[in-house]
């Protein structure tokens, strides 16, 4: 792709589409940013650290300046992600891409559940927990909890989040009792570990490709680090270690996404914006 055509389509996305306007619509309008979380889905040849760049850049000019660090990584296969772009007082989100070296930004079709944007936010959490029977908690469910957050299946996962080859990860559990309950006793069981938080956001994510899984985003300020607590609801357990697979098996008990699964995302032709284009690109841009 021409280096003219790629920058005339990056300018176009971020100043006229309408992929990028529902994104900053949904960020704008939610009233609940630290229980909200957004998906979007694009194509580009774009190297993600310009991409990384130039939205930091835009919402900048919005009042919106970055929040914490943003983490790059691969989902999956052949998808790359800004993770955890989070511009102050909005909700977090991550901006998935499909690396294509005839498109210099756009979004892309499909993405995810068949759509390029997608928003879960506390409504949406409250109605998926609807569909469950969660127990009741009185003080044996809490003895349990409370054992659960000493246990070695707990404190083995908090290793992984610090790790360099780590981009991100997930402590995956089975359990009948409220993700709030379990939040309850995740958060000062961090603190006592030596991560102290931003927040903890209630999340879903498509575990198998097909069905939705609950979890419990943890936005770390110190180590600034993002990992979860996957949960499937599990009538017959209070809370216990999930060990068989659920996205990899490399790691019984827990889902890593590795920094080898980047590398291989970022063996592509990316096109690197200078800085005097990007600039170019933002003052494109109404805000």
């Amino acid at each position: 792709m021409k280096r003219d055509e790629l920058l005339k389509e990056v300018t176009t996305y971020f100043a006229e589409s309408d992929h990028w306007r529902r994104l900053c619509a949904a960020l704008h309008g939610d009233r609940d940013p630290q229980g909200s979380h957004v998906h979007a889905y694009v194509d580009t040849s774009v190297h993600p650290d310009s991409l990384e760049v130039l939205m930091t850049g835009y919402f900048k000019q919005m009042g919106w300046p970055s929040a914490r660090k943003i983490d790059h990584m691969a989902p999956k296969a052949g998808m790359g992600s800004l993770h955890g772009v989070e511009p102050e007082g909005k909700p977090h989100f991550d901006f998935q891409w499909f690396f294509n070296k005839d498109v210099g930004l756009r979004a892309c079709n499909g993405g995810e559940s068949g759509c390029n944007l997608l928003v879960w936010n506390r409504w949406y959490i409250d109605r998926f927990y609807d569909q469950f029977p969660f127990r009741k908690v009185g003080p044996a469910e809490e003895k349990v909890l409370e054992q659960y957050f000493r246990s070695e299946h707990f404190l083995k996962g908090l290793e992984f989040p610090v790790k360099p080859t780590t981009n991100h990860m997930h402590i995956n559990v089975h359990s009948s009792i409220h993700p709030d309950f379990i939040q309850k006793f995740a958060e000062p069981a961090l603190a006592r570990e030596g991560f102290k938080l931003y927040y903890t956001c209630p999340n879903v994510y498509l575990a198998d490709g097909k069905n939705y899984r609950g979890k419990l985003v943890f936005m770390c300020q110190t180590p600034e680090v993002v990992f979860d607590i996957g949960w499937k609801f599990t009538s017959e357990v209070l809370i216990e270690p999930a060990m068989e697979p659920w996205i990899f098996k490399t790691h019984p008990g827990y889902d890593v996404w590795e920094s080898d699964m980047l590398a291989a995302v970022m063996n592509a032709d990316y096109v690197r914006l200078t800085d005097s284009e990007i600039q170019q690109v933002l003052a494109a841009c109404k805000v």
